[in-house]
């Protein structure tokens, strides 16, 4: 690994830790509160736009890292090194977190809410059925979907929109979170639902590890299919993209 690319996962690892122990915290000391928890996602991206952002982009979810890949903004290589860095990072913010609970049963690990049970038929307290599961799965591809392709667009060079892109960037994730919590917690992050998942089974908490194939799956899908959609909404294919010409009009750059 050359010097710069550690330099940039260092960046993402430290970024992934922020992420999980501040807005995971607010999560858990305020038994979820959509709004708090929402701007609390939404907040932590912005602060960490405008800190790690010139040095690794600020991806710090392996879902917008796919998503650049797929766009041809990142190596496959790169891709690699960011995931296993944000990986890091989420296990070091949940283990801060966990410090700072003084226990591993509660860290902001996603699972299929009693709203969405209890609408897809489970009584209290019963396992999710496979509607719950196939509507969480969806939720999380959507949701997902919304929040990459607005990675994409705002964070496109040849549009010169990044002097706002941490703010829109945080917005619309605590936007996807406001309507997400009530179902799924919102993951849209494999790491940042991994690592808390990984250490509440360490505490006995095994709900959101029996899910956590749909917090992994669902996401990266999401992240992916917005790659695609947004590569074919403005013509990048192949390695070959469009730019703005002077006029304004769309032309390709070989």
């Amino acid at each position: 690994m050359n010097k710069d690319l550690l330099k940039r996962c260092i960046a993402e690892c430290v970024g992934t830790a922020v992420l999980t122990l501040v807005a995971c915290g607010v999560a858990v000391w305020s038994n979820c509160d959509i709004v708090a928890t929402s701007l609390a996602f939404g907040l932590v991206i912005v602060a960490m736009a405008y800190s790690i952002g010139n040095i690794s982009g600020c991806h710090i979810n392996p879902a917008v890292s796919l998503g650049c890949a797929i766009s041809k903004r990142m190596s496959w290589k790169e891709f690699g090194a960011y995931v296993g860095a944000q990986v890091v990072g989420a296990f070091i913010g949940s283990f801060l977190l966990a410090a700072f609970c003084v226990s591993f049963e509660k860290l902001g690990g996603n699972e299929i809410q009693t709203f969405l049970l209890a609408a897809s038929g489970v009584e209290e307290g019963g396992d999710p059925n496979a509607t719950s599961i196939v509507v969480a799965f969806v939720v999380e591809i959507v949701l997902t979907f919304i929040f990459v392709i607005c990675v994409l667009g705002v964070t496109d060079k040849r549009y010169h929109k990044g002097a706002n892109a941490g703010i829109v960037i945080g917005l619309a994730l605590c936007l996807v979170h406001l309507i997400g919590l009530g179902f799924t917690g919102t993951s849209v992050n494999p790491a940042r639902s991994l690592a808390p998942a990984i250490l509440q089974l360490i505490g006995g908490s095994t709900t959101s590890a029996s899910q956590l194939y749909i917090w992994i799956l669902a996401p990266l899908v999401g992240g992916a299919l917005a790659a695609v959609v947004y590569n074919v909404l403005t013509g990048t294919k192949m390695g070959k993209e469009k730019e703005l010409s002077v006029e304004g009009k769309l032309e390709e750059k070989k």
